[in-house]
């Protein structure tokens, strides 16, 4: 029953990117083409559909009205998925709003939303924070928006290149599947990440490795608040997971939103809401560039695949300390990780130079 529920949402996700794709005739269609080829994100070189995320939302949606009973859990991911993909919408159908105000947009309904619906993080393996967080409903949502724009910002971050976000989306899921299925009691989680992971990779069909459609701003904030929700509630579900676990999957999205903040702040003197071209994903397609020939298509996608090659290199010995005694280790690993990320930045930033 699940997995024809499954393959229903993946063929009617291709058929809808395949509809939006070939038919999009739309009263906005100039508008969901992403022309602007000077940006400091762009390498595309014709004019591309920047709205492919609406498929995603749509479908999830849809998803969880007719087949879940409604909870906490559920609605969060409804209003709060909601109110970050008609944000990031709006920037894809040309509506321009300020990276400053964007920003307090966010804080203020996510903050709204998190409180409302008393979204919390019970368990942090930081005993302080544990407690803080579980007398003061106040500073518990402003934690967990906090938490969550980190990881939202950094699934925007990382969008732009072939497949690069959705198929570090698709390792996400697949490894937090996993875990769900070595516990009872996480049938509802572990069918919405079916679900999710199914319209992803139909997505990426359209994606990767040439790009006939993108995200958006739109596509990536609902993948990052949906994809933060389920991490949150698997935390919560007191499995005997270590919360760092979930600190080192996430540290790639988490680690590049922080150091992109530092970087700009600190080196460049410049404000850290708008984009440059100094990301580590942006200086491995320079690198990679440089050994293809300047094939730009080439070394787009590679750069997608190769990210996430490493990555997933990287967070395999997790899967082996998942289990709460192994508390200790998972947070060194997290740190350990952090440093990988820098020698690497520094390597190919000194490669560049050169």
């Amino acid at each position: 029953m699940v997995l024809d529920k499954v393959i229903f949402f993946y063929l009617l996700s291709v058929l809808l990117n395949y509809i939006l794709i070939k038919k999009n005739n739309f009263f906005f269609t100039k508008r969901i083409f992403d022309k602007n080829f000077l940006k400091p994100q762009s390498f595309h070189k014709i004019p591309t559909i920047r709205i492919g995320g609406i498929i995603i939302y749509i479908l999830i949606l849809a998803n969880l009205f007719f087949f879940y009973d409604k909870s906490n859990f559920i609605y969060s991911i409804i209003f709060l998925g909601s109110l970050f993909y008609f944000l990031g919408f709006a920037g894809d159908i040309q509506i321009h709003i300020k990276p400053e105000v964007r920003l307090i947009i966010m804080l203020i309904l996510s903050f709204f939303i998190i409180y409302l619906f008393s979204i919390k993080i019970s368990n942090t393996q930081i005993q302080f924070l544990n407690k803080i967080l579980t007398t003061n409903l106040f500073f518990s949502s402003v934690f967990v928006c906090l938490c969550i724009l980190f990881v939202i910002n950094g699934f925007n971050l990382i969008d732009g290149f072939n497949g690069l976000l959705t198929i570090h989306t698709l390792i996400i899921l697949s490894i937090l599947y996993y875990l769900c299925s070595q516990y009872q009691n996480t049938e509802n989680i572990k069918n919405l990440i079916m679900i999710l992971g199914a319209v992803c990779l139909s997505f990426l069909f359209f994606n990767f490795p040439r790009a006939n459609i993108f995200l958006g701003d739109g596509g990536a904030y609902f993948l990052g608040s949906t994809v933060s929700l389920i991490i949150i509630e698997i935390n919560n579900l007191n499995l005997g997971i270590p919360p760092f676990f979930f600190a080192a999957l996430l540290f790639y999205v988490f680690f590049e939103v922080f150091f992109s903040f530092i970087r700009k702040i600190f080196f460049y003197k410049k404000s850290p809401l708008h984009p440059d071209q100094n990301h580590l994903h942006m200086i491995f397609f320079k690198f990679i560039c440089k050994f293809n020939k300047n094939n730009r298509i080439k070394a787009n996608y590679l750069t997608g695949l190769l990210i996430n090659l490493i990555y997933l290199t990287s967070i395999i010995p997790l899967l082996f300390f998942y289990i709460n005694k192994y508390q200790i280790l998972c947070k060194i690993y997290f740190f350990f990780l952090i440093i990988l990320y820098l020698i690497f930045y520094i390597f190919l930033n000194k490669k560049m130079k050169k």
